[in-house]
């Protein structure tokens, strides 16, 4: 008998509950495991705790912002190799370079298409762990 692939693990960090009680939804009806934050410092303990194989990061969230989040994520040697896709509200340039700058693997504007947001997150599964704790080669909204 086949054995079911392991359950991947994905650490939701959204301010807006609505718009996280949907992405989460939608994730583990495709099969995933999904851990939810509201903040960035819970987001932070809950990814060093848990080990989550992708983290989706908004930027607006109270305590530290989300790139402040990225930053910490990126120089711990505990989450530095877990792919992040920044979550973001159409925004300035500025922001989706910080996002690549700071090391996020894709950077996707909210609102999404959600065959778009599940293609990233398996590219982002799939990176060798040395390029996930890197700059991209691919971005995309």
């Amino acid at each position: 008998m086949a054995t079911a692939p392991p359950m991947r693990t994905v650490l939701l960090v959204d301010d807006e509950e609505g718009a996280r009680m949907l992405v989460a939804m939608l994730l583990e009806r495709e099969g995933y495991r999904v851990l939810t934050s509201a903040a960035g410092t819970e987001a932070l303990m809950l990814a060093k705790l848990e080990r989550p194989q992708v983290i989706l990061l908004g930027i607006m969230l109270p305590q530290m912002n989300g790139h402040e989040v990225l930053r910490r994520l990126k120089a711990d040697p505990d989450t530095a190799a877990v792919p992040v896709i920044i979550l973001a509200a159409k925004g300035a340039e500025r922001d989706v370079a910080a996002s690549f700058q700071g090391g996020a693997v894709f950077h996707v504007e909210k609102p999404f298409e959600t065959h778009d947001l599940l293609d990233k997150i398996q590219i982002a599964l799939a990176l060798p762990t040395s390029q996930a704790s890197r700059t991209p080669r691919f971005g995309g909204a």
